[in-house]
Formats: structure tokens, C-alpha cells, sequence
């Protein structure tokens, strides 16, 4: 099952969003990564902009499953869940799963106002206008571009030093995503 999901963090977001695409593509070997973007927040009162990006994942985990993972990752950043308030403070980690479908064409799938010139870059259709900001990944074993965030790559976590693996046969290119 594919799955496109959103990160979005507003306390320290560069350290946050960064380590986050870092342990989903350990975790999960291979993603999808559209821009990263700096976003007002949206739907309360906070003086932290937010990194917001997608990402699509290929997992055999079920939507609970997999919910209940990001939880967990959001727990590991900080995120205060048991807060009755935690849905309009200011956190460190939100992932969220967007829809799921046997393919990764998510083109017309319905996302948040904020996230839909995201998801137009992402297949092509569109770009972004919010300002794009650049990411480094914590970590020297993912074989990547040095800074991500200017616009969708497709991440592979290596085989070994310096090589990747060969794409799996459900994964198809998109056009204008460059493969790093």
C-alpha cells in the first residue's frame, strides 16, 4: 500500500523535519520528498512559522499500523499528545497520513489549502510560491543530494557506501521528480 503523508513542526523545524525524513527513510527504505516549505500556521495563535512537506511512503503496515508509528515518532520529537490542547499547539513533530492506494499517483488526492501547490509540484502540475527552505538530514549513510527541500527528489537508503538500490517494480517515475 502506498501512503502520502505530511510533516509539519513549528519548534525547531529544521532539526525536526530533518531527523523526521531521516528515520522514515531508515524505517521504511524509500520515500518520496516534495519541497519543504515555510508556513504562517494555520488554524491557531503561534508566533513559530512551520516546515511543512509530503512524502510518499510504500509500507505492507495497515493505516492503524502505521498511524501508531508516527505517533510514536511524534512522542520521540516531544509532541505532548495527552495535551486536550495538542492539535493547536505549537509542536515539534506532526505526521500525518493524507490517503493511502495501491498506486503512488496521489495527484488528485484532497489536502489541506496550504499543502495543494505542494502536491501539484510533486507530479508536475504546478509550483510552489511559499518560500522553499533547505534541509540537511542528520546523517552521512543516506545517499542524497547535500541539501533537500528545493524541490520533490525520490530518497533510497543505500545498500552500501555509495550505492543505491535498484528501484522496486511497483514504483514507477514521475516526470520532473529527479531520482538522487
Amino acid at each position: 500500500m502506498f501512503y502520502l503523508c505530511s510533516i509539519g513542526s513549528n519548534l525547531e523545524p529544521a532539526q525536526h523535519v530533518g531527523q523526521a525524513v531521516a528515520e522514515l527513510l531508515a524505517r521504511f527504505g524509500h520515500l518520496r520528498l516534495s519541497s519543504v516549505i515555510q508556513t504562517k500556521p494555520v488554524g491557531m495563535h503561534s508566533r513559530h512559522d512551520f516546515f511543512n512537506c509530503l512524502f510518499i511512503i510504500e509500507s505492507e503496515l495497515s493505516l492503524p499500523q502505521l498511524k501508531a508509528e508516527f505517533v510514536l515518532m511524534e512522542l520521540a520529537h516531544g509532541r505532548d499528545r495527552n495535551d486536550p490542547q495538542c492539535k493547536v499547539a505549537d509542536r515539534p513533530l506532526d505526521i500525518d497520513i493524507l490517503a493511502q492506494g495501491e498506486r503512488d499517483d496521489f495527484a488528485k488526492a484532497g489536502v489541506d489549502a496550504y499543502l495543494e501547490e505542494l502536491l501539484a509540484e510533486f507530479y508536475g502540475r504546478g509550483q510552489v510560491h511559499d518560500r522553499k527552505v533547505a534541509l540537511r538530514l542528520p546523517t552521512s549513510k543516506v545517499f542524497i543530494a547535500p541539501l533537500l527541500g528545493q524541490e520533490p527528489v525520490e530518497l533510497w537508503q543505500p545498500l552500501e557506501e555509495g550505492k543505491i538500490p535498484a528501484p522496486p517494480q511497483t514504483v514507477h517515475p514521475h516526470p520532473g521528480v529527479p531520482r538522487h
